[in-house]
C-alpha cells in the first residue's frame, strides 16, 4: 500500500513539475506561420506546373507583396525611426550604398552572370538559413528547447543536409538560365551528389523515426515535428521534384518570403507591446493589436513607393539594361542577406 501510494504520489508530481509548452506568439500564430507559407509556396508551384501563362502574374504578385515587402520589412528592424536610424546608419545606409557600388561594378565589368550565379547560391544559402532560424524559434517553444543550451542535432542536420543536396542535384541539371538570367552552376560529379542525397536521406529517415516514437508515447510537438516537414517537403519540391528551376523557385520563394514577413510583424508586435512609443510613433502605432491590416498597408505601401522610384532610377538616371538592373536590383538582395543575418543574432543577443 505505502509502494503504491508513492508510486502514485510521483505520477500525480509530474505534470506540476513538467514544463509546458510555449508558443512563439500564440497557438493561431504557429500555426498560421506554419501552414499559410507552405500553402502558398505549393500552390504557387501547382499554378504554374497546370498553366505556364500563369507563371508572370504569380511572379509579378510574389515580387510585389511578398519580395519586395521582406526587404523592406528589415527596415522596420533596423531603421524606421530616428533614433533606429542614427543607432544603424551604418548597416541601413552606408554598408548599401558600398554593397549596390561593389555588386553594380561587377556586373558592368565581369558580366551579369557573375551577379546572376551569385544570387543563385546567396538566396539558396538565405532559404536555408531562414529555415533554420525559424526552426530554432519553434524548438524553443518545446519543453526540451526550454532548457538552456539544448539543441536537436537530428533536426539540425535534416534542415541543412536535404537543402545542400537540393542545389547540389539543380545545379547538375537546370542548365545556364535562371529567371532569364545567364548563370554558370557548380556541377558536382555525380557521385557527389548521390553521396550528398543519401547522407540526406539518412538524416530524414532517423529524424522520421525518432518523430514517429514520440508520436507513440505522446511526447510529440505538432507545431515544431510540422515546422521541419515543411522545410523538408519544400526544399524536395523546389530543387529536386519539380523540373523547372523557374517554377521550383517560385515555391520556395513565395514560402520564404511569406514567413519572413510574418515573422517581423511578430517581432515589431512584440517590441511595441507596452503600447506607443512616442520615438517611433507610425511603427509603434500600426504593430498594435487589431492593426494588422493596417500594419501590412503600411509596409506594402512604402515598398511600392520606394521600388517604382528605384525601377524610374535605374531606367532614366542609369539608362537599364540587363547588367544595370542586376547590379542595383542584386546589390540590394545582397545587402538584405548580410545585414539580416546580423540583426537577428544582434536583437538576440541583446534580449539575453
Amino acid at each position: 500500500m505505502a509502494l503504491y501510494l508513492d508510486a502514485s504520489l510521483r505520477r500525480t508530481a509530474l505534470p506540476a513539475t513538467a514544463t509546458p509548452r510555449t508558443y512563439i506568439r500564440s497557438e493561431e500564430f504557429d500555426k498560421t506561420l506554419l501552414v499559410a507559407p507552405l500553402f502558398a509556396g505549393l500552390a504557387a508551384a501547382a499554378l504554374v506546373t497546370a498553366n505556364q501563362r500563369l507563371y508572370p502574374i504569380l511572379l509579378i504578385a510574389d515580387l510585389w507583396l511578398l519580395g519586395y515587402h521582406h526587404v523592406i520589412a528589415t527596415y522596420t528592424r533596423l531603421a524606421f525611426d530616428p533614433q533606429s536610424l542614427r543607432r544603424n546608419r551604418f548597416l541601413a545606409i552606408d554598408l548599401l550604398v558600398l554593397v549596390t557600388g561593389v555588386t553594380l561594378a561587377v556586373a558592368l565589368t565581369a558580366g551579369a552572370w557573375v551577379i546572376a550565379s551569385a544570387f543563385l547560391y546567396l538566396q539558396w544559402f538565405h532559404y536555408m538559413r531562414q529555415g533554420y532560424g525559424i526552426g530554432r524559434m519553434y524548438f524553443r517553444a518545446t519543453p526540451q528547447g526550454q532548457v538552456a543550451g539544448s539543441r536537436d542535432w537530428a533536426a539540425d542536420l535534416v534542415v541543412y543536409l536535404v537543402p545542400i543536396y537540393g542545389i547540389a542535384a539543380r545545379s547538375s541539371t537546370m542548365g545556364d538560365q535562371f529567371l532569364g538570367m545567364p548563370v554558370r552552376t557548380i556541377v558536382l560529379p555525380s557521385v557527389v551528389v548521390t553521396l550528398l542525397g543519401v547522407l540526406a536521406a539518412a538524416a530524414v529517415a532517423f529524424w522520421f523515426a525518432r518523430t514517429v516514437r514520440a508520436a507513440f508515447t505522446d511526447t510529440l510537438d505538432f507545431a515544431y515535428s510540422g515546422f521541419i516537414l515543411s522545410h523538408i517537403v519544400v526544399f524536395l519540391m523546389a530543387y529536386i521534384v519539380i523540373d523547372d528551376v523557374n517554377a521550383g523557385w517560385l515555391c520556395i520563394n513565395v514560402w520564404h518570403n511569406f514567413q519572413y514577413v510574418l515573422v517581423v510583424w511578430m517581432a515589431n508586435a512584440k517590441r511595441y507591446a507596452g503600447g506607443i512609443d512616442q520615438t517611433a510613433r507610425l511603427l509603434s502605432k500600426i504593430s498594435q493589436p487589431g492593426r494588422v491590416i493596417a500594419y501590412f498597408a503600411t509596409c506594402i505601401g512604402i515598398t511600392t513607393v520606394v521600388y517604382v522610384l528605384l525601377n524610374q532610377f535605374t531606367v532614366l538616371a542609369l539608362g537599364g539594361g540587363l547588367a544595370v538592373t542586376l547590379g542595383v536590383y542584386m546589390g540590394i538582395n545582397f545587402h538584405h542577406y548580410i545585414v539580416d543575418a546580423l540583426i537577428w543574432k544582434r536583437k538576440r543577443a541583446a534580449t539575453a
